[in-house]
C-alpha cells in the first residue's frame, strides 16, 4: 500500500519465491509455439486503437528474418517486417521482438500469425476500435507470492466469463519485484493463452521500480517487455502515455516520482506539462485517467492535520485533474476496492472526477480502514480478489465490480454532459 519498502514482510514469501525461481529456470513455458523459438505474443496498445497495433514475442535468440502477416476477412494478407534486441536483467537473457501494424481499417476483425526464420504461429484474432463506443476489464495489482496462480485464477475467470471483451488493463505492480525475472515469467505464464488475441494496457506500479534487494531503480523491465506508445521525452520515454479508444481519451499517468525522483529527476513536472498538451489536444467525449497509486492516505486518518487524508500523489494530481475537467481516475495501490465517488477541490462533491481505487488480483492482501469521508463503496473485509468492466459510449460511463467467481459486488452509471 505504501510506497516504503520496508513496509513489506518478504519472509513469508522467500520459500515460496525460491522454489519458483528454482522451477522456472527447468520448466518450460507453455506459452511457446511448439517445435519454434517463439515465446509469449501479445498485443500492445497504440495511440490510435483503429488503425495500428504494435505485437511483440520473447525468442531465445536473434533470428534472421521476422515479420507480422495480418489477413482481413476477404484473406487479403499483408507482411509487416520488425526488429528485436536483447535484453538482459536478473542474470537471464532474453531477445525481445516487436513488430508495428499500420493502415489497419477501424472497426474491423483480421487474423495475424507471427513469422520467424520460417516458422510460424496459429492465426491469432485482432480487432479494430471503431471509435464509438469500448469495453475494457481492469485488474487490480496483481503481484503474487504463490508462483502467480492467483492472478491466474482471477485472470482466467474474467477473461472466460467476459470473452466478447478484447481490451485488458492491469493497473500497476504487475509483478513483486521488477527485477525478478522468474515473476515476470510466471506473471506472462499465468496469462499466456489469453494474450496474443487480447490488446493490453499495462499501467507502472512502483514495485516496478524495486532491484532484488529491494531498492529504487529504473523500470527497465518493464520497459523492455512493454513498447507503449511514445511520448516524445528525452528522459521518461514511455514512462507515461495516452491512447484513444471508442469515445475516451486514455491518460496513463506515473505516480512513481517518489522511487524515481532520486536517481533520474524532473519526471513530475515534466509529465504535468506533457498532460496539460495531451487534454488540450483530444477532442474525445471522455478524458480518463489511469494510475498506480491511489490518492488517499489511509495510514493518517483522524489526523487534524488540513488535507491529512490525501497523500502526496492526491495533493499533486487532483488540482490539475480539476482543472482539466477530468471525469474518471482509475487508482490502484491499496489492494482494496473502494469507489470514491466525485471529488472536488479535495473535498466530495457533486461534481469533478469519480475515483476508482481498483482493489486487488493477487494474494498480497492488506488490511485498510474505511474513510467515511470518500470511500462511498468497498468490498467486504478481509479484503478478496476482484475485478472491474468498464463500457463507455459518447453519453454513458457503466462500471460493474466482480468478486472472480462472477458476483457482482458494485455498479455505477455516470451520464455525459459536457
Amino acid at each position: 500500500m505504501a510506497a516504503a519498502v520496508d513496509r513489506r514482510s518478504f519472509i513469508k514469501m522467500f520459500f515460496t519465491g525460491l522454489f519458483s525461481a528454482i522451477m522456472g529456470k527447468f520448466t518450460k513455458t507453455s506459452a511457446a509455439v511448439a517445435g519454434s523459438d517463439i515465446f509469449l505474443p501479445r498485443q500492445i496498445i497504440t495511440g490510435d486503437s483503429r488503425s495500428t497495433r504494435v505485437i511483440m514475442w520473447h525468442s531465445h535468440y536473434a533470428h534472421n528474418s521476422l515479420m507480422v502477416n495480418v489477413r482481413d476477412k476477404a484473406g487479403q494478407v499483408r507482411s509487416y517486417a520488425g526488429g528485436g534486441g536483447w535484453f538482459q536483467d536478473d542474470g537471464e537473457a532474453v531477445y525481445i521482438n516487436k513488430v508495428f501494424i499500420n493502415n489497419l481499417q477501424p472497426a474491423s476483425q483480421y487474423t495475424y500469425q507471427i513469422v520467424q526464420d520460417g516458422t510460424t504461429t496459429p492465426w491469432y484474432s485482432l480487432y479494430t476500435d471503431d471509435g464509438e463506443a469500448m469495453e475494457a476489464l481492469i485488474f487490480p495489482d496483481s503481484q503474487c507470492s504463490d508462483g502467480y496462480e492467483t492472478w491466474r485464477q482471477v485472470a482466467t475467470e474474467a477473461f472466460n466469463r467476459h470473452p466478447h471483451i478484447n481490451l485488458f488493463v492491469n493497473m500497476g505492480d504487475l509483478v513483486d519485484n521488477g527485477e525478478a525475472a522468474y515473476q515476470w515469467r510466471q506473471w506472462f505464464n499465468a496469462i499466456s493463452s489469453y494474450m496474443p488475441s487480447r490488446l493490453f494496457v499495462p499501467v507502472m506500479g512502483n514495485h516496478e521500480t524495486y532491484d532484488l534487494n529491494w531498492k529504487c531503480r529504473l523500470p527497465h523491465a518493464f520497459l523492455n517487455l512493454f513498447a507503449v506508445p511514445d511520448n516524445h521525452s528525452t528522459s521518461f520515454q514511455r514512462y507515461y502515455y495516452s491512447f484513444d479508444y471508442g469515445p475516451v481519451h486514455f491518460i496513463v499517468l506515473n505516480t512513481q516520482f517518489e522511487e524515481i525522483d532520486p536517481i533520474r529527476p524532473g519526471m513530475m513536472e515534466e509529465q504535468l506539462a506533457w498532460f496539460r498538451q495531451e487534454v488540450a489536444a483530444s477532442a474525445k467525449p471522455w478524458q480518463v485517467v489511469l494510475m498506480h497509486k491511489d490518492i488517499i492516505n489511509y495510514d493518517n486518518l483522524g489526523s487534524e492535520e488540513p488535507l491529512a487524508d490525501i497523500d502526496e500523489v492526491g495533493k499533486r494530481f487532483m488540482p490539475v485533474f480539476d482543472e482539466l475537467g477530468i471525469d474518471v481516475v482509475f487508482t490502484a495501490h491499496q489492494h482494496t476496492y473502494r469507489r470514491h465517488g466525485h471529488i472536488y477541490n479535495f473535498s466530495p462533491a457533486d461534481h469533478g472526477p469519480v475515483y476508482i481505487d481498483t482493489g486487488v488480483a493477487g494474494n498480497c492482501r492488506y488490511s485498510v480502514p474505511r474513510t467515511k469521508r470518500f470511500d462511498k463503496v468497498m468490498l467486504p473485509q478481509p479484503e478478496s480478489d476482484n475485478y472491474l468492466t468498464i463500457q463507455f459510449s459518447n453519453r454513458e460511463f457503466i462500471l460493474k465490480c466482480y468478486l472472480p467467481d462472477g458476483q457482482l459486488m458494485d455498479s455505477f452509471v455516470l451520464n455525459n454532459n459536457k
